[in-house]
């Protein structure tokens, strides 16, 4: 049996924030229901029943949006109850309540991975950070933070997939193949993005920060920085290390 590295079940406090949502739905539908029935028997024998579709349908109609807010609650909850990702030494394992599906390591063909910050100046009200695994056979899985230890599971995936490649590649390199990342090319003699091309003896250096991936060369007498979103570059990180690591 694969003995799991970590484990991610949905976050507790999300769990509790739908229960909140489910009781808060049903309660307030309950109560206005109640009060659709109150202004029912009130109109009816104050004023008749010309009057009774008037005076119970704003009731009825709050009733109803909050009764379906409680269902949507409720459906939330019954799905993130019990979904959970394991990682282990054979893959991924997805964990729902009647699909279980597994991902082989061997299986995934790259990961990318995105992080925004909602919030002005140094002002943070929240964060949203995604993982996409895409497979061989074209299938794309997303996790989003409302897992347990999201960052844990991130790391743990990419740090069974990167070596593997890490080594591919550079063999790759050595028998003078290049490598695709999207808008950045590495080749054996250096690096292509968009039109520039830089030597790898001219490189001093590339970082991966604020959603950017960073390339500085030596012009000679001045140093000059070249800056790709991170998104549009497929395993961001893996081509990062790649270039930190290159012999050249």
């Amino acid at each position: 049996m694969a003995t799991p590295y970590t484990s991610h079940p949905v976050k507790l406090e999300l769990l509790r924030t739908y229960m909140a949502t489910i009781t808060l739905g049903f309660i307030g539908a309950i109560a206005a229901f109640i009060w659709a029935i109150f202004r029912w028997y009130f109109a009816y024998h104050h004023y008749g029943p010309a009057v009774v579709g008037r005076w119970t349908t704003p009731a009825l109609i709050l009733s109803t949006v909050l009764a379906a807010i409680g269902a949507i609650g409720l459906i939330l909850y019954l799905g993130a109850r019990n979904y959970r990702v394991t990682t282990n030494e054979v893959g991924v394992l997805i964990t729902k309540r009647y699909h279980p599906v597994s991902i082989p390591w061997e299986e995934i063909e790259f990961v990318r991975s995105s992080s925004i910050r909602y919030g002005v100046a140094k002002i943070e009200w929240g964060n949203r950070s995604t993982l996409w695994i895409h497979t061989s056979n074209g299938q794309v899985f997303r996790f989003v933070n409302n897992l347990k230890d999201f960052n844990s599971l991130a790391e743990t995936v990419k740090a069974n997939l990167y070596p593997r490649y890490l080594t591919r590649y550079r063999q790759y390199l050595n028998q003078g193949q290049s490598i695709d990342f999207g808008p950045v090319q590495l080749k054996p003699n250096g690096i292509v993005f968009g039109r520039r091309e830089c030597h790898w003896s001219a490189l001093e250096g590339v970082s991966l920060a604020r959603g950017r991936l960073t390339i500085s060369v030596n012009k000679g007498s001045r140093m000059k920085s070249y800056s790709i979103p991170a998104r549009k570059i497929p395993n961001s990180d893996l081509c990062a290390q790649l270039i930190q690591n290159i012999e050249y």
